[in-house]
């Protein structure tokens, strides 16, 4: 089979370094790709055209010698969702999949899609306390559900409140709450009851201190491991607290992604760093995302240990008033993330 030979153009170093490595798994021997964040490089590429089978370029760019790519199939990257009867246009924040079957389903890789059979559970788990993991998990939710996924979100956090990010207001019924502390095989009859729909599925929050029904992770593992058997969704999100425990580490490892949160100060990523060289064979399912990114702040992350060895997703900069949900739903924030964790 001859290999295709793809372009793949964007001056959004951020966004390239988010889809080149699955890009390059998806397609694997079936074509060439080069990725180009350069404006030089790509003037280069322009005034000495070589053979390009597909060129992927920045919506509004042209071309400076349209009559050297008559043979190219061209595609314009967007930042808008466009129709899917436009098939020139590709929206920047399809899954890596899509945008591979929109150019050429063939070119898939047979056992990539193995991989996308079942739920997949997501965990979202930082060393550090205040780093916005319940936004980041709520949002990464919602960013599927977008795209179409069935999701699920669960939190384990010893205190449960996202109240401030939801309408819904409520708890977890008693008599599930009273099966949690003395049978769980009986509470999980009984959960299909307890889940509430707010654009993605969700567990509601103990209304006390999950504690006072004896509620520890394995039991949390538990419900995850039950409510992904059924199969339902296609991803399960699942919010983790900062604190360390065996049962924890052992379903980190078992995620299928794990976004780790940090800021960019000294002692978060000291303390993720420290975390990552701990845990052995934890790095094929790593995503790394910066919360609260300040710009006139020192930045102990970019340039370190960690971004050179561990994917990473996105800096979500800190705004005036703290970030909820909505803000969330009328912006790009963790697109990025979402394009990852896929």
């Amino acid at each position: 089979m001859v290999k295709k030979n793809i372009v793949f153009v964007s001056f959004d170093e951020e966004y390239i370094s988010t889809i080149e490595y699955k890009f390059a798994e998806l397609v694997n021997d079936k074509a060439n790709v080069e990725f180009i964040t350069d404006e030089l490089i790509f003037a280069r590429l322009m005034n000495i055209p070589k053979k390009i089978d597909v060129l992927i370029i920045p919506y509004g760019m042209t071309i400076k010698h349209p009559e050297a790519f008559s043979k190219t199939k061209i595609y314009y990257l967007t930042d808008e969702e466009t129709e899917e009867s436009n098939t020139s246009y590709i929206y920047k924040y399809y899954s890596v999949k899509n945008i591979v079957k929109k150019i050429d389903a063939n070119l898939i890789a047979d056992s990539s899609d193995m991989g996308s059979l079942g739920t997949k559970v997501v965990g979202v788990f930082s060393v550090s306390g205040g780093t916005g993991n319940t936004l980041t998990a709520l949002s990464l939710a919602y960013r599927l559900r977008q795209k179409g996924k069935r999701v699920m979100y669960i939190s384990t956090v010893p205190h449960q409140d996202f109240s401030y990010y939801l309408k819904y207001d409520g708890f977890l019924g008693d008599s599930f709450c009273y099966q949690c502390s003395i049978n769980m095989k009986n509470a999980l009859k009984i959960i299909q009851n307890e889940i509430h729909n707010e654009d993605f599925d969700f567990l509601p929050p103990f209304k006390n201190l999950p504690v006072s029904y004896q509620m520890n992770f394995s039991m949390y593992a538990q419900i995850i491991s039950y409510i992904r058997n059924k199969n339902s969704y296609d991803y399960i999100v699942v919010e983790l607290s900062p604190d360390l425990q065996s049962d924890k580490l052992v379903f980190l490892k078992e995620c299928d992604r794990t976004v780790l949160v940090t800021t960019q100060d000294k002692i978060a990523v000291g303390k993720l760093e420290k975390f990552l060289n701990h845990m052995i064979d934890f790095n094929r399912n790593i995503v790394i995302l910066c919360n609260r990114y300040k710009r006139n702040q020192a930045d102990y992350l970019s340039g370190g240990d960690v971004l050179r060895k561990y994917e990473f997703s996105e800096f979500i900069e800190e705004y005036s008033e703290p970030l909820d949900l909505n803000m969330v739903k009328n912006s790009q924030l963790f697109e990025k993330t979402t394009l990852c964790i896929e």
